[in-house]
């Protein structure tokens, strides 16, 4: 077991663990997130619960600038090998890279049974007014990093939250981390991330080594034997409604769950909860 939260390092392969029976559940982090954001969800959610720091966060390096989906689902894949873990949750990032995943052959997918999408920003695409909006927010956020200037960066994320929800003061404090955190280490590499797709019809797979011919991402996640949970709430311009409800009609057996404005990360944990103890049992 990792007894500090927010530093598990490369012996462990950044993953902080808590318990040791069965079942084992990875837990992913979103972009400028850290264990300590994902661990609320896995309260009442019983077994082994892994809590993973993906590259550039945590203390654990970037891979350098470019980061895509297939990076991520990579990291993801090792993680779930190695814990052996047959359930995950994504936030955000992580919920791309799962879905990355999920639309290959990758050997760390086959004992999966029941995966929670929490916030997806990414799937086959964007539309337009979302695309334009995304590049817009991106090019003022690389203008403010490269300024160092903390402040106008907590601003500009919190611009994208409901004011009742900017305007709380623990909402702020974690958004200015998370500002300080993009200023001060290589976490800004990934900024990128916001423009990139999730899954690609043309992805294949993962990895070279598990590309099969005719394979398509799309056809894979809609076989998917396991059990999905998708969970978004309205009025987040980065993790629009209609991309949790294109994944949700992807997967035949998928849940879809959209919650009021605000609610998972500040205004609805309880509720999250509720949905997250009955989806994982």
């Amino acid at each position: 077991m990792t007894d500090d939260l927010n530093l598990p390092g490369p012996d462990s392969d950044y993953i902080a663990t808590f318990g040791s029976s069965e079942p084992h559940t990875l837990f992913g982090h979103g972009f400028a997130g850290a264990i300590r954001d994902t661990r609320p969800f896995g309260t009442g959610i019983t077994g082994t619960k892994h809590f993973l720091h993906l590259p550039g966060h945590g203390g654990r390096p970037s891979p350098g600038p470019g980061w895509n989906y297939g990076h991520i689902a990579e990291v993801l894949a090792r993680a779930l090998t190695s814990t052996s873990a047959t359930r995950a949750l994504g936030v955000s990032m992580s919920a791309g890279g799962l879905l990355r995943l999920l639309g290959t052959t990758h050997p760390a997918t086959r004992n999966l049974e029941k995966v929670a999408l929490v916030l997806p920003a990414s799937f086959t695409g964007f539309s337009a007014e979302v695309a334009d909006a995304n590049r817009g927010y991106l090019k003022r956020l690389r203008d403010l990093v490269a300024a160092g200037d903390v402040e106008s960066i907590t601003d500009l994320m919190l611009s994208r939250e409901p004011a009742e929800v900017a305007e709380l003061l623990p909402a702020r404090a974690w958004t200015k981390t998370k500002a300080e955190n993009l200023v001060n280490t290589d976490m800004s590499d990934g900024l990128g991330l916001a423009l990139e797709i999730a899954v690609e019809e043309s992805a294949g797979d993962v990895s070279t080594s598990n590309v099969s011919p005719g394979n398509d991402p799309l056809s894979a996640l809609a076989r998917f034997p396991g059990e999905v949970l998708v969970l978004t709430h309205e009025d987040d311009p980065a993790h629009p409604v209609e991309v949790a409800e294109a994944i949700a009609a992807a997967i035949p057996e998928a849940h879809l769950e959209v919650l009021p404005a605000g609610s998972i990360l500040w205004r609805g944990r309880h509720e999250v909860r509720r949905i997250l103890g009955e989806f994982f049992g």
